[in-house]
């Protein structure tokens, strides 16, 4: 799949238009046709293992009222996982939303985290290979930095039909799952991870992320 954000760089600006006259199409489309959406089940985020490989639950956390108002999942998790063999821990959150019809949906770490005052210092998207999928996924890295602390943060979108980077991705495919599968459900997936800015850092969660992608198709089979 090409990624949608290469429409924002330089060099291909005659795709920005056709792409943002789709978004308005469809945004007008189901508004219009008012497509009515399967009531869905959530999926049960709180039943992910305690144990992820060799990453045990050494913590759980609850967003502050004004940021979980803000955000509105329908269903989240905020974990801390620890590997004391690799000396590596990483912060886990997975904010499920029902649909996206009426609201904007997930709001991307990659203007969340700069807006908190992170710089960004390096920014990548990455194939993953996943147990059980034909293809690799592809997973956003960003490496981020304040007051001389660095973090890894790893991210995408998913939900039981599809994984993916781009967070226009979800929006451009609205109305095709509105029409097919009558739900707009997304998730967003995001790790984050102290960082020495070595590429064992990227190896570890690299190797959750492969371990937690079935882990999460799973629950998300469940929202049906």
């Amino acid at each position: 799949m090409r990624s949608v954000l290469n429409i924002f760089r330089p060099g291909t600006p005659s795709l920005l238009l056709p792409v943002c006259l789709i978004l308005v199409l469809q945004t007008a489309a189901s508004r219009v046709l008012s497509i009515p959406e399967r009531d869905l089940a959530l999926p049960d985020l709180q039943g992910l293992p305690m144990h992820v490989g060799q990453w045990e639950e050494r913590g759980e956390q609850t967003l502050d009222p004004n940021t979980r108002e803000y955000l509105h999942p329908d269903e989240y998790i905020l974990r801390d996982y620890v590997n004391e063999t690799k000396g590596a821990s990483i912060n886990l959150f997975v904010a499920y939303f029902k649909s996206l019809q009426d609201r904007y949906g997930p709001h991307s770490p990659r203007v969340c985290l700069p807006g908190a005052g992170w710089l960004v210092r390096s920014s990548r998207t990455v194939p993953v290979d996943v147990l059980g999928n034909p293809q690799t996924i592809p997973v956003n890295e960003y490496i981020l930095e304040k007051s001389g602390n660095r973090i890894l943060v790893v991210y995408w979108y998913q939900n039981e039909r599809d994984v993916w980077a781009d967070e226009f991705w979800a929006k451009i495919r609205l109305l095709p799952d509105l029409i097919r599968y009558q739900r707009s459900d997304v998730s967003l997936v995001r790790l984050v991870s102290p960082t020495t800015g070595s590429g064992s850092d990227f190896g570890s969660c690299l190797q959750f992320t492969k371990l937690l992608v079935p882990m999460l198709s799973e629950h998300f089979e469940l929202a049906r």
